[in-house]
Formats: C-alpha cells, sequence, structure tokens
C-alpha cells in the first residue's frame, strides 16, 4: 500500500545496499561454519588414524610378548602398517629379567614410536 505524505509517495521495503550487506553477512557466517566443520573432519581423521596406530601397536606387543620375551629385532606388515620392534634387557637380576621393547609404526608418511616394559621371571625356559 502506498500512502502519500504531502506530495510523496513513499514505499517500504529494503534498499538494494541493505540486501548486499544481509548477503555478506550471511557469506561470511557460511564460511565460517564451513571452515570450523573442515577443521573438525581433519582432526577426526587424525584422531582415527592415531588409534588405528595405537591399537596396531598393542597387538604387536601382546603378539610377541606371549610367552618368553626374547632379545632381538623383528619386523613385519600388520594391516597396511610396516612394523620394527626391538627387545632389549635393561635390567637383570637373579629373579626377574627387565625387557625393554621399541615398536617403529609406519603406515605411508606417517611414523609413530612405542615404548613398554616387560618384567619377566629368569627362570623361564625358551622354546624353539
Amino acid at each position: 500500500m502506498k500512502r502519500c505524505i504531502a506530495g510523496k509517495r513513499r514505499e517500504s521495503g529494503f534498499t538494494l545496499l541493505e540486501l548486499l550487506a544481509a548477503v555478506s553477512l550471511l557469506a561470511i557466517g557460511f564460511f565460517v561454519v564451513f571452515s570450523a566443520m573442515g577443521s573438525a573432519t581433519r582432526s577426526l581423521l587424525k584422531d582415527d588414524e592415531a588409534t588405528h596406530l595405537a591399537l596396531t601397536a598393542r597387538s604387536i606387543f601382546d603378539g610377541h610378548a606371549r610367552g618368553a620375551v626374547q632379545v632381538g629385532q623383528w619386523q613385519g606388515d600388520e594391516d597396511r602398517v610396516h612394523w620394527n620392534l626391538a627387545s632389549t634387557v635393561m635390567r637383570s637380576t637373579a629373579a626377574v629379567k627387565l625387557f625393554k621393547l621399541e615398536l617403529t609404526l609406519t603406515d605411508g608418511y606417517r611414523e609413530e614410536h612405542f615404548t613398554t616394559l616387560r618384567a619377566q621371571s629368569s627362570d623361564v625356559r625358551l622354546t624353539p
């Protein structure tokens, strides 16, 4: 509806400048939200990769700690991950040997290092 005030017509609505400002603010808001979503997605991917490597390391440690722990070096591939395991004796007493197990996992461009200690009775016999 148009009203005349003192011989002038007034139209209600937004000017082109106001519409451009609103669209610009909306675009900036979408940019911020989508950037945050992209960062969150990248963080989740990195966390998933780290979890996968940690679970693989635990599996390898558990597999090599069954029975008697031996001094030496081993390597292999498990679930698209190349691994190197080194076992050394840190301390040895008449009753207990303390082994240090150092594991390096390589998954493409990413490399992670894990270390753990295992105690073993000195009277454990090695079986072939």
